[in-house]
């Protein structure tokens, strides 16, 4: 008999309320159980209006705890009620696929051992920049980069091409003046 839990990874979009799809917004309203991985009290405030058993992942970061540990007790807490047989869905900012390894590990994980997963998209920051910036990535191309990878690894640059750096922050910290 195959398992009976299953996942979906859903992405609530950038700005809170407007950017989700009727299908997420479906799947956090059918599921046993929501994780919330957003950073947002107001988020996850907004998905127990959809669902009553809300439960954010945000206790699994703390002070000295690193992020690949955080991230295992996540994933660890979203496959157990897949297991349990639950309908068990994980809400994430944005997009889920998008700077975000968390829901590819779980669903893998769940795949892996026989449960039905998959994902659902969010409006993501790109989605966002090419509307504020009034862009399209068609016209010229448009290369992406998170901003390590482009200086450790030496990626070429076409500069006939539209070029994004994310996560620059993340390399040189803003500091208070």
């Amino acid at each position: 008999m195959p398992p009976t839990g299953s996942l979906v990874c859903v992405g609530v979009g950038m700005t809170l309320g407007s950017h989700l799809t009727p299908l997420s917004r479906s799947y956090i309203e059918s599921a046993d159980v929501v994780f919330a991985a957003t950073s947002d009290g107001i988020v996850e405030l907004w998905l127990a209006k959809m669902n009553p058993d809300v439960r954010s992942l945000q206790a699994c970061y703390r002070e000295g705890k690193s992020r690949a540990d955080s991230y295992r007790e996540m994933i660890a807490a979203m496959l157990a009620e897949v297991r349990a047989g639950k309908r068990v869905c994980g809400a994430f900012y944005g997009h889920p696929g998008v700077f975000a390894g968390v829901p590819h590990e779980v669903i893998e994980q769940a795949r892996s051992q026989g449960y039905s997963a998959h994902m659902e998209p969010g409006v993501s920051a790109e989605d966002c920049l090419y509307a504020d910036l009034g862009i399209d990535p068609g016209r010229y191309g448009c290369q992406h980069f998170e901003a390590s990878q482009l200086l450790f690894y030496k990626r070429r640059i076409d500069p006939t091409a539209y070029l994004v750096l994310w996560q620059i922050a993340a390399l040189y910290p803003i500091r208070e003046l």
